[in-house]
């Protein structure tokens, strides 16, 4: 018994060389982690400090009016590579040309010429990809982008490398005048920038707070109220190619889908000639739609609000 501890005992250095390897493992795991915060520590305040810069650009103060320079920045954007301004002319991304709604005369859902808007002035001259800015109380301040549905899920607004993406606006549904729903995309961010935050709308309280949905192209400051949200499971309801509808009655089935399959019956009306806006996220592998539809010209927005503060969960 003796001979066979002490055997034992002999063998013990070879286990504290497997500690040691062990250790050595463990540090190199907590250094790759370390090294992982650091970059997204670093992502978050970089995309923090661009949100600021582009709000301060946003903010008009003092700026000349629009008419007074609202042309050349229309012609010096339409002269390069960007589709921001080139509206009239406006193709799909294989080439085939926009088409509106098929009725006798085409609804106009909004306006796409005129003076910029002062507040969009400083947003266009520095990116003429911008096309609008979205605006959710405490939800979302940011500016929205158009180009393709690649560029801006790895680059941000000022068009530098960056995974929390931009704000964008779906290739399929530019903003024309016959365009009737309007596809924003964003990354949801865990710090909350981005489309962070649009999560929250998984709660009732977050619906009945936040109502209303602001957004100013660059043309015309619109407003829209929220009549459906969705979690969507990949596969299971095409939400992203309505752009248009060839009839009145494709678009009430299309709404009829959509509020059947609401998290919550919200008391808000929908007819086919209204403009819808619809803002789509990721949750892990489902996706967060939030749809709303443009007030009505003399609409009451107190109205709206009311109505959907009495929103029920299904």
């Amino acid at each position: 018994m003796r001979r066979n501890r002490r055997r034992r005992i002999r063998y013990r250095p070879g286990n504290r060389r497997g500690l040691r390897g062990l250790r050595a493992c463990l540090i190199c795991v907590a250094a790759v982690f370390a090294l992982l915060s650091v970059q997204v520590v670093v992502r978050s305040l970089r995309t923090a400090a661009l949100n600021r810069q582009l709000e301060a650009l946003h903010t008009v103060d003092g700026q000349p009016p629009a008419a007074e320079i609202a042309a050349p920045a229309i012609e010096k954007a339409s002269g390069g590579k960007s589709n921001a301004l080139t509206i009239a002319m406006m193709t799909m991304p294989d080439g085939a040309p926009i088409r509106g709604a098929a009725v006798d005369t085409p609804a106009t859902f909004h306006k796409t010429s005129g003076d910029v808007l002062p507040d969009m002035l400083k947003l266009l001259q520095t990116n003429p990809d911008t096309v609008g800015w979205l605006n959710i109380n405490g939800i979302v301040h940011l500016p929205v982008v158009y180009r393709d549905n690649a560029y801006y899920l790895t680059h941000d607004f000022s068009g530098r490398h960056n995974t929390s993406g931009a704000l964008f606006l779906d290739q399929g549904s530019p903003i024309t005048a016959q365009t009737q729903n309007l596809l924003i995309h964003g990354h949801s961010i865990y710090d909350g920038s981005m489309f962070g935050l649009l999560t929250h709308y998984q709660k009732l309280s977050t619906l009945t707070q936040h109502p209303l949905i602001r957004f100013s192209t660059l043309y015309e400051k619109e407003t829209y109220a929220v009549f459906a949200v969705l979690k969507v499971k990949a596969g299971t309801f095409e939400y992203a190619s309505h752009p248009t509808f060839p009839s009145d009655t494709a678009f009430e089935d299309y709404v009829d889908s959509v509020c059947q399959r609401s998290l919550y019956d919200i008391p808000v009306d929908v007819k086919p000639g209204d403009a819808l806006l619809t803002l789509s996220t990721c949750i892990d592998d489902d996706r967060l739609v939030v749809m709303a539809r443009k007030l009505r010209k003399g609409e009451s927005q107190d109205e709206l609000v009311s109505a959907i503060e009495q929103s029920r969960k299904r």
